[in-house]
Order: C-alpha cells, then sequence, then structure tokens
C-alpha cells in the first residue's frame, strides 16, 4: 500500500505494481487525470476508481478515460468497499477482456 498526496508523488507511487489506485481528482499540483491518462497508457494491470465531486462535463471527461469505477463525493465508505470488492472478483485488466 502507498499513498501519494500529489500528482508528482502519485507518478513516483506508480514504479510499484497495485491491484487498485484511489484517485481523487483534485490534487494540489494538478488533476487526478494525469494519473489515469498515465495508469492507462503505461499499460498497468491495475484498476483505477475516481472519486470526484466534479461537475457533468468533468465527469464526461473522467469516464472517456476508462476509470474501472467512479463515485461520487460525498463518499459512502461501505459503497465503495463493496464495489471495490465486487470488482476485484472479476477478471484484472491485461488478464483478459474488460
Amino acid at each position: 500500500m502507498s499513498e501519494a498526496g500529489t500528482v508528482a508523488e502519485a507518478f513516483a507511487a506508480l514504479e510499484a505494481e497495485f491491484d487498485w489506485v484511489l484517485l481523487d481528482l483534485m490534487l494540489p499540483d494538478g488533476c487526478g487525470t494525469e494519473v489515469l491518462e498515465r495508469v492507462r497508457k503505461g499499460g498497468r494491470a491495475c484498476r483505477v476508481c475516481v472519486i470526484t465531486g466534479c461537475g457533468p462535463q468533468k465527469l464526461e471527461e473522467v469516464r472517456a478515460l476508462s476509470p474501472d469505477l467512479v463515485l461520487k463525493k460525498p463518499l459512502d465508505v461501505e459503497r465503495m468497499l463493496s464495489a471495490l470488492t465486487a470488482r476485484s472478483a472479476s477478471v484484472r485488466p491485461g488478464a483478459g477482456s474488460r
């Protein structure tokens, strides 16, 4: 497990392998979409859960980057854990079709 509070820290943390990346879009040095783009372009076999309070236009931009899960704020932690568990039981990205 690793934690990053900025886009730069997230880029460094992505050197390791993860099953899931929990990603807020509002980071002090940029937008979490930069991290999502790097995960997708890098062919990473991890899943990404975007947590956001953004409006419809930004949400459309985020969904175009194919996150595995998008949860709106305020975050319901029980719902998030349930969704992560359900998605974790399915085939991992890179291990078969999505």
